[in-house]
């Protein structure tokens, strides 16, 4: 009976999807052999047209990236079927959803129940959407508009920066942007080229910050970084400076460097080129022949090593010339013109004075130390100050300058430069030194005391004069008489000792007077006046024996004789027999023996008259004793 319609074996009869026409009165008849009955049934069809419940026109609001989804729950009779228009005029409908055949991202998603969900919304995603409800009665609709909620770019620390970085180095400029969606990073170059992507030397990292490898001066200049998405765009502005140290060859900075170097033939020789700057230089050895070559470079003969020296093998007479050391980098170049000498034979260092010197310098005046050296290479001359430092060959400092010529020289001697100088001199095939004492002179100062000096007549006089300063005083004496004494001396009356004490031998009243001692040295002279006064008196005997005494015949006696006087007298004994004793000259007569003090001893006295006389320069004094033995 048709497709929709079906009679079952009970009897029970079914029509499915049923429409308007199905309406009407359905007879059901039973029959068999022996009858048949009938029932009458009338079937009246209820329908209602497809209507959206809780239809309203509203506005939602869904933020970048996120889910959403909208709600369209219809009824009526027959059961309407959902259908949704998008905002780029597609209608989505279950059918097409479930033939999507993989051309959609099935980024919409229509339910059942008439909900439309939608994955990660995007700009393009906002607009109108429109619910359809469709039945054979009937359609309704309902509007649903979708705004799409996006955030525009900010740049974080977003102001005017500067950025300096050196020249080899690698600049780092930051440009990371909060946005929603996420922002496109463009960077504008100061070359006026624009890039979105990593190219060459710049690299644009996921955060938007710019990475310029090995920055030159080239790259130096304005950098916009511009972060962009459907909200808006921001900005940043970078200033990069691109800082560049010109070269130093061998520490020395300057156009043009010229030094002189000698090699023996055959021999190996290494001539350095340290080139140091920023960014690093590039060393290239220019050969006489004109010909360039770059470091690294090793040949048979010639060699450019990493660090910019350069090797010479077996070296040949042709080989005196000039060699040319270029070193170049972003911040300029510098040059150093090596005067290559070849020579024959090796000589070891040699001093033209070898000796160790003592030098005496003035106090104020400027001094050259002298360190002449022979050699073959010319030797490399340096010295060691007293505090240990050592300074090579033309270096100048605020109180030291060294020549060339292996001289030092010190501005304004002071106690300060005394001391222990050595010179060091060094080529390839020795090493000597010598020593130089530095003394800074010192004014001569007397410390022996001034004054008057008292003197005994015929007595010694002693006149000290002790000087002290560097280099050690010279002593010299003035005399009263206008007589100079200039240097030691031991003859004579006068003696003057290694030590500048004046000796008279035996003082007299002419010696009285002022006597002058001077001491003197390279850094001048000092002097001090001495008065001396000379004491005389003439002999007076004060202890004498009485002018006449007994002695028994074999007893031992003793005559006095004590003298006073200035200088100290003589004492003589005169005997009965005529013979004379003297105490300058002391010894024996018959019978008598004369003593030191004067004191005559008689051992077998004999009678007669004995006298004592004290004699001095001044004068004499007499004293008479008569001896009696019975």
């Amino acid at each position: 009976m048709g497709s929709r319609i079906h009679v079952y074996p009970n009897g029970s009869l079914a029509i499915e999807a049923v429409t308007e026409k199905d309406a009407g009165d359905y007879l059901c008849v039973a029959r068999n052999r022996i009858g048949e009955d009938l029932i009458l049934m009338k079937v009246s069809i209820t329908m209602k047209p497809a209507k959206i419940d809780h239809k309203q026109q509203f506005k939602k609001l869904v933020p970048y990236g996120k889910d959403f989804r909208v709600d369209c729950k219809a009824s009526g009779s027959p059961t309407p079927e959902i259908s949704w228009g998008l905002p780029d005029g597609t209608v989505v409908n279950n059918a097409m959803v479930a033939d999507d055949s993989g051309h959609r991202a099935r980024r919409f998603v229509l339910f059942d129940n008439g909900t439309l969900h939608l994955n990660r919304a995007g700009v393009a995603e906002g607009g109108d959407y429109t619910c359809y409800a469709q039945n054979t009665l009937g359609r309704d609709e309902m509007k649903v508009h979708v705004t799409v909620v996006v955030a525009a770019p900010r740049i974080k620390h977003n102001d005017k920066t500067e950025v300096a970085v050196a020249a080899g180095d690698t600049a780092l400029l930051d440009c990371e942007a909060a946005a929603e969606p996420r922002a496109q990073i463009f960077w504008l170059l100061p070359s006026g080229g624009m890039i979105s992507s990593s190219t060459g030397r710049h690299s644009l990292h996921a955060n938007g910050s710019l990475a310029i490898g090995q920055a030159g001066l080239p790259d130096a200049g304005q950098y916009l970084c511009l972060a962009r998405n459907p909200g808006g765009d921001d900005t940043k502005l970078y200033r990069l400076q691109v800082a560049a140290k010109p070269p130093t060859i061998n520490g020395v900075h300057g156009n043009k460097t010229i030094m002189r170097v000698t090699a023996v033939r055959h021999s190996k020789k290494h001539i350095d080129c340290r080139a140091e700057g920023t960014p690093p230089p590039q060393v290239t050895w220019i050969m006489p022949d004109n010909i360039f070559l770059p470091a690294p470079y090793y040949g048979s003969r010639i060699a450019v090593h990493e660090n910019g020296t350069l090797e010479i093998r077996n070296i040949r007479p042709s080989d005196t010339a000039d060699f040319i050391c270029v070193a170049r980098n972003a911040g300029g170049e510098t040059v150093l013109v090596v005067q290559l000498e070849v020579t024959e034979m090796l000589r070891r260092p040699i001093f033209r004075n070898p000796f160790n010197e003592k030098i005496i310098a003035i106090p104020g005046k400027a001094i050259t130390l002298n360190c002449s050296v022979d050699g073959n290479p010319p030797p490399d001359i340096s010295w060691m100050l007293p505090n240990g430092t050592w300074l090579s060959s033309s270096t100048s400092t605020p109180q030291f300058v060294t020549g060339s010529d292996g001289t030092l020289r010190i501005a304004g001697a002071g106690s300060r430069h005394a001391g222990r100088y050595r010179c060091a001199a060094r080529n390839q095939v020795g090493y000597i030194e010598k020593l130089l004492l530095l003394e800074v002179a010192q004014k001569p100062s007397i410390v022996s005391p001034a004054g008057l000096v008292r003197a005994a007549s015929g007595e010694p006089l002693s006149l000290p004069c002790r000087a002290q300063g560097s280099p050690r005083p010279r002593v010299a004496w003035a005399l009263p008489g206008g007589r100079v004494l200039e240097r030691p001396q031991a003859g004579g009356r006068f003696v003057l000792l290694d030590n500048g004490t004046l000796l008279v031998r035996a003082a007299s009243a002419q010696d009285a007077g002022t006597y002058l001692c001077r001491a003197s040295n390279a850094a001048g002279h000092s002097s001090v006046s001495i008065a001396v006064q000379v004491t005389a008196h003439a002999p007076r005997i004060v202890g004498r024996a009485p002018p006449a005494l007994r002695a028994l015949p074999g007893a031992a006696v003793q005559l006095p004789c004590v003298a006073l006087g200035i200088p100290k007298p003589d004492i003589t004994w005169q005997l009965p027999d005529g013979s004379v004793l003297s105490a300058a000259r002391p010894g024996r007569g018959p019978g008598a023996q004369l003593q030191p003090t004067g004191t005559l001893l008689l051992q077998s006295p004999r009678p007669g008259l004995y006298g004592c006389t004290a004699t001095n320069s001044l004068g004499t004094d007499t004293a008479r004793s008569r001896l009696h033995v019975p």
